[in-house]
C-alpha cells in the first residue's frame, strides 16, 4: 500500500478533531512536480544540464514524474530551441551545492549555488564586450548588475533583461564575483549577474523559491503539530489533576476499593504497556505495541472481574477515565509516528526527484520529536495516578525479598527487615550488604527502627504485615527448637568436676 494512502487509512482511527493536524502528503508531494520545472527552467536559463551530483538518489521505474538529469547541455538548449536562447555565460561549470540556509526569523531558503570557470581569455573578451555594449546603450555603468527573468507561464516566452543599480555588498570584498539572488516574488527565480573580466572564477547562487514553497509548506505543517500538542498538553495535565483528586478519594486505606485498586495498577505496571520488555534495550513501545499491549491489560481486568468487585460507584468512573487517557496517549504517539514519517518520506521523495540533498540538511533545522511528550505524559500518569497507591514491590527487605517488617534503617539509609539484620550480624557480616557500607550492620540498634515508615506499612499493608510476622514467628521457633535438639543430642559421658 502506498504511504499516501497508508495515511488516510490510519487517520480514521484518530479523532476527527485530531486529524487536521496530520501532514498533508499528498499536497506536499505534488509540490514536488513545480520544484522540477523550476529546476529545469534554471539550468536551461544557465545553459547547462542539470547535474546528477546533486543527490546520490536511485532511479524508480515506478516513478512517473522521474526527470532525466544526465541530459547534455546542447541538447538541452536545441530542445529550446523555438524559445529565445538562454544567455552564454562565460565559463563552464565546476562546482554545483545545495544548501538550505535559515535566517533570523527561522526561515529557510534552498539555494543553489553554481561555481562558473573562465573560458579562455579571447572568448572572455567577446563576451564581456556584448554586455559592456548593452550596458552603453542603456547609459549605465560597467558594474551594472544585469538580471535574466524567465516568464513562468511559457517556457516559450523570450527572455526579459531588466537592469539594477549596483547593491552594496554586506558580505566582504572577498565575495564580489557572487551573482545574489534578486529577490523578486512575481518570478519563480531570478539570477543578478555581476560581470568582472578579470575574475577566474564566477559565482552564481540562485534562490529556489518553488522549492522555497514547499518547505514553508512542510514546516506551517510541523508548527501548527506542535501547538496542538502545547494545547493538548495543558488539558492533559488538568485532566490528570481532576482524575487524581478523585482517585485519591476511593483509593483511601480506609475505603473498601483499596485492594481493588491496589490490584488493577499492580496488573497494569506488570503489562508495561508503553515500555519493551526487560533486558530489550530497543526504544519504547510504538503506538500500534502500547495499544495493543494495553488492550490486553483491559482484557485481563474483564476476564478477572476487578471492576464487578468496586463497592463506590466512583471507582467505576474514574477506572474509565484512566483508560480514556491511555486511550488518548495511544492517539497522540501514533498522530506524532505519522508525521514524522510523512516528514521523513517526503524529504526522501523530494531528493530523488529533484537529486538535491535535503535529508541531511533539513533534520538539523527543523525536527519532529515522537518520545519527550508521551514520555512526559506517561510520567504524569505514573507519578500523580498510578503512584497515589502503593505497591508492596517498593517496600521490600533487600535481604529475604519480603516486605520490610520492622523497619530498620541502617546509617546509610538502606532498610532491612530487624531479623534479616539481626541474622546478618550473627553471621558476622558487619558491613550493609547493599552498598557495603563499613559496620553499618554491627551499629545497628532498636533505634534505627524507622517507626513513621512502620506506621505507614501497617496502614497500607495490614495483610501483608501479619502474614510476615507469623512466618517470622515461626522460624524464630524453628531455630529454638533445633537449638533445644542440639543440646539434648550430645554424645559422650557427662562430666561433673
Amino acid at each position: 500500500m502506498k504511504f499516501g494512502k497508508t495515511i488516510e487509512t490510519n487517520a480514521k482511527e484518530l479523532p476527527e478533531e485530531w486529524q487536521p493536524y496530520l501532514i498533508q502528503y499528498k499536497l506536499l508531494k505534488k509540490n514536488i512536480k513545480n520544484i522540477v520545472q523550476e529546476l529545469d527552467n534554471t539550468f536551461k536559463n544557465l545553459n547547462i544540464a542539470p547535474p546528477t551530483f546533486l543527490g546520490d538518489s536511485a532511479d524508480d521505474a515506478s516513478d512517473s514524474t522521474h526527470v532525466d538529469v544526465g541530459t547534455d547541455a546542447h541538447s538541452v538548449a536545441e530542445s529550446s530551441s523555438t524559445a529565445q536562447a538562454p544567455m552564454e555565460f562565460v565559463g563552464v561549470p565546476e562546482e554545483i551545492a545545495y544548501n538550505i540556509e535559515k535566517d533570523s526569523d527561522g526561515l529557510v531558503h534552498p539555494v543553489i549555488t553554481v561555481k562558473i570557470r573562465r573560458l579562455p581569455t579571447h572568448q572572455q573578451q567577446q563576451q564581456h564586450k556584448q554586455i559592456v555594449e548593452l550596458l552603453t546603450v542603456a547609459g549605465l555603468p560597467e558594474n551594472t548588475s544585469i538580471i535574466l527573468q524567465s516568464d513562468s507561464s511559457s517556457d516559450a516566452a523570450p527572455m526579459s533583461i531588466s537592469t539594477t543599480e549596483p547593491a552594496t555588498s554586506t558580505l566582504g570584498d572577498d565575495r564580489n564575483n557572487i551573482i545574489a539572488c534578486a529577490d523578486d516574488a512575481a518570478s519563480p527565480n531570478s539570477l543578478a549577474v555581476e560581470t568582472q573580466p578579470d575574475a577566474e572564477e564566477t559565482q552564481v547562487t540562485v534562490r529556489l523559491k518553488a522549492d522555497q514553497l514547499f518547505f514553508d509548506q512542510l514546516i506551517e505543517y510541523i508548527e501548527r503539530m506542535r501547538q496542538f500538542e502545547q494545547r493538548y498538553t495543558k488539558a492533559y495535565n488538568t485532566n490528570v489533576d481532576h482524575l487524581s483528586t478523585e482517585l485519591a478519594t476511593v483509593t483511601s486505606p480506609y475505603k473498601q476499593d483499596y485492594q481493588v485498586w491496589r490490584e488493577i495498577f499492580r496488573l497494569y505496571t506488570d503489562a508495561e504497556v508503553w515500555n519493551r520488555a526487560r533486558g530489550d534495550t530497543r526504544p519504547a513501545s510504538t503506538a500500534r505495541e502500547g495499544q495493543e499491549r494495553f488492550n490486553k491489560f483491559a482484557r485481563h481486568i474483564e476476564s478477572l472481574g476487578l471492576a464487578q468487585r468496586f463497592r463506590n460507584p466512583m471507582s467505576a468512573r474514574v477506572l474509565m477515565s484512566f483508560y480514556k487517557l491511555n486511550l488518548e496517549l495511544t492517539h497522540m504517539k501514533l498522530l506524532q509516528e505519522m508525521n514524522e514519517e510523512a516528514t521523513r518520506k517526503i524529504i526522501k521523495k523530494h531528493d530523488k526527484r529533484t537529486h538535491l540533498v535535503a535529508k541531511t540538511q533539513f533534520p538539523q533545522l527543523i525536527t519532529i520529536d515522537t518520545t519527550s511528550l508521551t514520555r512526559a505524559l506517561l510520567f504524569t500518569i505514573y507519578t500523580d495516578l498510578v503512584g497515589i497507591v502503593p505497591q508492596i514491590d517498593d517496600y521490600l527487605c533487600p535481604m529475604c525479598l519480603n516486605i520490610a517488617w520492622r523497619p530498620l534503617r541502617l546509617e546509610c539509609s538502606h532498610v532491612f527487615c530487624s531479623r534479616c539484620v539481626v541474622k546478618a550480624s550473627k553471621r558476622r557480616m558487619f558491613n550493609c550488604p547493599v552498598c557495603r557500607s563499613e559496620n553499618a550492620v554491627y551499629r545497628a540498634s532498636i533505634s534505627n527502627i524507622d517507626q513513621s515508615l512502620l506506621n505507614f506499612l501497617k496502614l497500607y499493608f495490614p495483610k501483608e504485615i501479619k502474614e510476615r510476622q507469623r512466618d517470622i514467628q515461626r522460624d524464630i521457633s524453628e531455630e529454638e527448637a533445633q537449638a533445644m535438639t542440639l543440646v539434648h543430642d550430645r554424645s559422650g559421658p557427662c562430666i561433673i568436676m
